[in-house]
């Protein structure tokens, strides 16, 4: 079977949310709100609510859930005193945390949620798994668990159901090149090598790259190493010397002089942040 890049992306990001919890009100008034950073889902399970973005005005009956993408100016608010039920999150799916995979799906910002009754069930059992007084372990799992399956079936509903004038997805091409950026920081990449991969030119292939990611292909490779090398750092097992040569730098001082470019401090100085942290 032919590979899927857009696929490959999507297992290679990670979940991470942020905060979670269920919410009943008679009133909400958001007015121009602007989210950073993060992404909020919001399910209505029962009575009502309104959303305006840009000049549009939705109706949020029950069942509906709101999608609310970073930077996205927009009102959530209630019109009626009836009691509403939220449940809602917010969250990141990047790899490394440095490349965001969502917006690929094309996600309309409200869409009715096919199949409600397995995301409230996983929804409740995930708000029993919220207290930090909890000393079962496994409910740890149980949490991660049950934050992919409200992922999985939020983007089930949400895939496909996007208009005809939405963007269409970057070229296959372009995928594939972002999915060897995002698994292999280790790799010494040139902008050479990667045109060559697609046949064509290596400033239309870096100007294109750009226009459609935002940054360069050689800048998010090094912002990739960067992501990748404070993981490794964090955890204190290896030297900097080991960290920086697994993730093919020739030396360790060319190593340190990317890092503090994008860090501020130098690798070992980071290091030494995490070190005798409690577990």
């Amino acid at each position: 079977m032919k590979d899927n890049p857009l696929r490959s992306l999507l297992a290679a990001a990670e979940l991470t949310v942020l905060k979670f919890d269920n919410h009943r009100l008679r009133a909400i008034n958001y007015r121009n709100r602007v989210i950073h950073d993060y992404y909020m889902m919001t399910y209505v399970r029962s009575g009502s609510a309104k959303l305006r973005v840009e000049d549009r005005v939705y109706d949020i009956p029950p069942g509906t859930v709101i999608f609310i993408p970073p930077l996205l100016e927009h009102d959530q608010y209630k019109d009626t005193d009836e009691e509403t039920e939220f449940l809602w999150w917010h969250f990141t799916y990047r790899i490394q945390n440095a490349i965001d995979v969502l917006p690929f799906l094309r996600i309309p910002f409200i869409y009715p949620l096919r199949d409600h009754r397995r995301f409230e069930d996983a929804f409740d059992e995930l708000m029993l798994c919220q207290n930090p007084e909890d000393g079962h372990l496994p409910k740890v799992i149980l949490q991660k668990a049950k934050s992919l399956e409200l992922l999985y079936v939020l983007l089930d509903s949400a895939v496909g159901q996007a208009g005809a004038d939405n963007p269409e997805l970057p070229p296959a091409g372009f995928l594939s090149l972002l999915l060897k950026i995002a698994t292999r920081p280790e790799a010494n990449l040139s902008l050479a090598e990667l045109a060559k991969e697609l046949h064509m030119n290596p400033t239309y292939v870096s100007n294109q790259f750009k226009k459609t990611f935002g940054k360069s292909p050689i800048l998010l490779h090094r912002e990739m190493k960067i992501a990748k090398a404070k993981s490794m750092l964090e955890t204190g097992e290896r030297t900097v010397a080991d960290i920086g040569a697994d993730l093919g730098f020739q030396d360790v001082q060319s190593f340190t002089r990317l890092f503090k470019k994008y860090a501020g401090i130098s690798p070992s100085q980071y290091k030494r942040l995490f070190e005798n942290r409690p577990v």
